[in-house]
């Protein structure tokens, strides 16, 4: 049975989460994302260009060179795209920001109050580096 104070500060984090800036440009960036007509038509074509890609790889046959640069040439469409760019730089400060929770979860089971894991005390006064796992901060400040 799940202990009482876990359920709550769990409930208290995801609400956090639910509140947090990260979650509201991720979700905004998405609406316009969703309201361009060219980024979907590129999403489209894109998952289209892929899906053949894919298939003739499962078929045991090399996709051409030709195939290769179609997709080569859609991805660079893709990534020109300010509404598509602005969603994925998005969904990276999400995703770090559930990272470094992550990280903080795993440092705590694994019994380091912090998120990192300087084992060897080998650190510094100033301990880890800020940041946690999630966001490269492992390993000593200083060292």
């Amino acid at each position: 049975m799940m202990n009482n104070e876990i359920t709550e500060k769990a409930g208290l984090l995801a609400d956090a989460i639910a509140r947090s800036t990260e979650l509201a440009e991720l979700r905004r960036t998405e609406d316009e994302m969703s309201a361009d007509a060219s980024a979907q038509q590129l999403i489209a074509e894109l998952q289209k260009a892929q899906e053949r890609f894919m298939e003739k790889q499962q078929a045991g046959s090399e996709p051409s060179e030709i195939e290769k640069n179609v997709v080569d040439e859609i991805e660079t469409k893709v990534e020109g795209n300010p509404a598509i760019v602005a969603y994925m730089a998005a969904q990276d400060k999400f995703t770090e920001m559930l990272d470094s929770v992550n990280a903080i979860l795993a440092g705590a089971i694994a019994g380091s109050s912090d998120g990192c894991s300087c084992q060897d005390n080998t650190c510094d006064p100033g301990g880890c580096e800020p940041g946690g796992c999630g966001s490269g901060g492992c390993g000593c400040s200083g060292n």
